[in-house]
Parts: structure tokens; C-alpha cells; sequence
């Protein structure tokens, strides 16, 4: 396979929390830009435009992505198998990331979790959270 570009206006990432206080977040987010090769993944998740689908939600969902990163998270890794290791960086926050890679006819379907421990959450009555778990997957339509 040579590069491939990902098409940003089909591609989408969703994104679960493990419980953070009393309430879980399932959101989406688009991916605006990305590369598939035969050895490296790379591509780009707009945090700032995520939604929730919950209006009284969201706001505060962004508040916490502006407070953290620069808006935007990005997926840099090398094949290994079916799963490209490397790490997801957003902002000051940088986690290893293995994502399992499923490509068929033009979609790659990823999926994968990562793990953070001690964040400041500034979403009212949550404070500090010490161990919080992230699921991610999504489909990245090749161009």
C-alpha cells in the first residue's frame, strides 16, 4: 500500500469515558486530516468540535478540552501486525496509544484505550480525577 490520505469530511472519531464522577461522556469528534502507509498512521482529531449531543453538556466538554489541550489531538504510530503503536498527543498532554487497525476497501476501522491518571477536570463539582479510562474508535475513509 503506498500513502494514503484520509478523508476528512467522512472520517470520525468517537470517544467514552470511564465514569468520571457522576456521569459518563460518549462524544464524537471529526478527523481532519491523516496519512495511512504501509508502516505509519498519522492523523488529526478537532477536540474543539466535539459533541456530546447533550446542549447542556457540551459547553462543558469544551471548556474542559480549551483548559487542557490547544484544541486539537493528534495520532502519530508505527505498524506493528494489525496495531499501530505509537502515542496521542493534545496540547501539553502526550499518552502512548496502540491502536488495533482494521482495513477494508477504503475504511480503516481503529479502535483502541488509553489511560490517564491525576487530571484537573474544571467541569463544576468533578475537581480531580485520579484514574480516568478512554475509549477510542472510529473510521478513517481513505482518498
Amino acid at each position: 500500500m503506498s500513502t494514503r490520505p484520509v478523508v476528512s469530511d467522512a472520517s470520525i472519531m468517537r470517544i467514552r469515558t470511564s465514569r468520571i464522577g457522576l456521569l459518563t461522556i460518549h462524544a464524537t469528534a471529526p478527523i481532519v486530516d491523516g496519512e495511512i502507509s504501509d508502516s505509519d498512521l498519522t492523523f488529526t482529531v478537532r477536540l474543539d468540535e466535539v459533541s456530546t449531543g447533550n446542549p447542556l453538556l457540551d459547553p462543558e466538554v469544551h471548556a474542559l478540552i480549551h483548559e487542557i489541550t490547544t484544541g486539537t489531538l493528534t495520532f502519530t504510530g508505527q505498524r506493528d501486525g494489525d496495531t499501530f503503536t505509537g502515542k496521542a498527543t493534545a496540547g501539553r498532554i502526550s499518552v502512548p496509544l496502540d491502536l488495533s487497525a482494521d482495513v477494508q476497501e477504503g475504511v480503516v476501522a481503529v479502535a483502541g484505550t488509553s489511560t490517564f491518571s491525576d487530571l484537573h477536570v474544571p467541569l463544576p463539582g468533578m475537581g480531580h480525577v485520579k484514574h480516568l479510562e478512554v475509549d477510542i474508535d472510529g473510521n478513517l475513509h481513505l482518498g
